[in-house]
């Protein structure tokens, strides 16, 4: 009879020690390596020692409740277990994999031409071309340039590209793996601004609503669409500017700091007469040059 309260006391005596449950979180599963990651003991129900394994990171072993900031200096797939026990003595165990991709390589250089030899002059003629080749693509990886205008690509990995910049360019190129490792080069090609770049404002313009010479723009021959074959087009070489109109009187008409606006015209909403006006311009081009132009124009109706 006597045997039933200590069986019911050792029942009590064990519940009261429900079994730990091992769990814990990681800052990223996917790194680089020579990156690190911060892990967070998570595991619940009075847990008393944890015992953690890294799968060939540094460090490799840790026993307690967080180990800190953990670091893989070489690429693989590696195996991260916890194992925590309560004080019954009672073990549970969890794991996660932490994939560590290998950093990629990028390297750049200036070809002669397409095929052909490197060259340590980067200079290039104002609206000329520079190719541009890189080595340490793989398979995989992705390319990409900044700036990512005046530029094509000669293959469809984009590691060889033809630059066809109008002024000085810093082309930084990025090689990013599948894991998102990233390795960077950067090359210079200097152009030859021209020093006889035109800046002109015309001496006529006629607001009628037929397409043409209907606004009076500040035109350049470095073309903002870089078609350098078509002419002028407004505010291709142009950094900063000042257009200033006034009429006979001296009175400001109309006034822009947008080299890619023009004036219809008009002053307060209404058409101005033909009459003969006075501009003053003061710019800054993309090569750092400043300058000033003065003149008339004239509208025509």
């Amino acid at each position: 009879m006597k045997v039933f309260p200590l069986l019911f006391g050792l029942l009590i005596s064990l519940s009261a020690f429900a079994q730990p449950t091992a769990s814990f979180s990681v800052s990223d599963n996917i790194i680089c390596a020579g990156d690190c990651i911060e892990i967070d003991n998570t595991s619940s129900n009075t847990v008393v020692a944890s015992s953690w394994s890294f799968g060939g990171a540094i460090p490799s072993f840790y026993s307690g409740a967080n180990p800190g900031e953990v670091c893989y200096s070489g690429a693989g797939t590696f195996t991260i277990t916890l194992t925590v026990t309560d004080a019954a003595g009672l073990t549970s165990s969890a794991s996660q994999q932490v994939t560590v991709g290998t950093v990629p390589s990028i390297s750049a250089t200036i070809l002669d031409s397409l095929g052909g030899s490197p060259i340590p002059d980067t200079l290039i003629a104002m609206f000329g071309s520079a190719v541009i080749t890189t080595t340490g693509f793989v398979p995989g990886d992705s390319i990409t340039w900044s700036p990512s205008n005046y530029i094509t690509c000669v293959n469809v990995d984009c590691d060889t590209i033809i630059a066809s910049p109008f002024y000085n360019t810093y082309y930084i190129i990025t090689n990013t793996s599948p894991e998102g490792c990233i390795a960077t080069d950067t090359v210079f090609v200097e152009v030859l601004f021209r020093d006889s770049v035109k800046v002109v404002v015309p001496n006529a313009f006629s607001p009628n609503g037929d397409s043409k010479n209907d606004l009076l723009k500040v035109l350049t021959n470095v073309d903002s669409d870089n078609n350098f074959l078509n002419g002028f087009i407004e505010g291709g070489a142009i950094v900063e500017m000042n257009f200033e109109v006034y009429n006979r009187f001296g009175q400001l008409v109309f006034r822009t700091t947008d080299p890619h606006e023009g004036w219809d015209g008009n002053f307060k909403g209404k058409p101005m007469n033909p009459a003969v006006f006075v501009y003053r311009l003061d710019y800054l081009l993309i090569n750092g040059l400043s300058a000033s132009l003065n003149g008339n124009v004239t509208l025509y109706r």
